[in-house]
């Protein structure tokens, strides 16, 4: 589904991403780990297009997307929930969400009944700003703009941060109703190893822009964590 060969990426000068390659099959949940600064949220961006690849290619459904353009990834099938949520503030929850409809091929207003199923709290509050919600809900709200598009690629940055543990638990049971209904594949990054080990079928290790590990839950041991992960 998605496949990533040496991709090289960065800001300016600076290269954040050496020779990156990975895979995301369907119907996956594959974590992306490693600790602040190796250029997670950077390989989040490169697939989406928001940055440029200096080299290597992005290729989704064995169609290279590499000098494709965010919205048209987007109406290929990739939906993105980057980290820090990025909703619009002084937008309603239901125009937020209506966004989301503008990455599906058909023309609709109608926000699909399964975008919002997950998240029953959101059509309660369809007539207040986004600014207004808090951490928690301005995240559900993001996630559910996401899925408006019924992409087939979910990636996730972060959705965790920053917010309270009820809905941590929240986007934990989101994540395997995704994984079990096998639609969708995700491509997560998240700090909390509890959370991953729980979610994840598939897990790279990302240290200093390129991928230093890649393995099984299996084989996520102590060693590698200590080796890669503890700060």
């Amino acid at each position: 589904m998605l496949a990533i060969q040496q991709l090289e990426a960065g800001y300016g000068e600076s290269i954040i991403l050496r020779n990156v390659t990975m895979k995301v099959k369907p119907g996956q949940v594959v974590c992306l780990l490693g600790r602040n600064g190796v250029g997670k949220t950077t390989l989040m961006k490169s697939i989406m297009g928001v940055l440029k690849a200096r080299r290597g290619t992005v290729s989704y459904n064995q169609t290279d997307l590499t000098k494709t353009a965010p919205a048209k990834r987007a109406k290929s099938g990739i939906g993105y929930v980057p980290q820090g949520r990025e909703i619009f503030g002084q937008l309603t929850v239901y125009e937020n969400i209506l966004i989301g409809l503008e990455a599906r091929n058909q023309k609709t207003r109608d926000i699909p009944p399964e975008a919002i199923a997950k998240f029953p709290v959101l059509p309660e509050m369809y007539t207040r700003r986004g600014g207004d919600l808090s951490g928690g809900q301005q995240q559900q709200l993001a996630f559910a703009r996401a899925l408006a598009s019924q992409p087939k690629l979910l990636l996730l940055d972060e959705p965790c941060e920053g917010i309270q543990p009820s809905i941590v638990d929240d986007i934990r049971d989101v994540i395997r109703s995704i994984k079990a209904d096998g639609k969708t594949a995700i491509l997560l990054v998240e700090q909390s190893l509890d959370f991953v080990k729980s979610v994840g079928d598939y897990f790279y290790i990302l240290d200093k822009g390129a991928i230093a590990w890649e393995g099984g839950l299996h084989k996520l041991n102590n060693e590698i964590i200590r080796k890669y992960l503890t700060v």
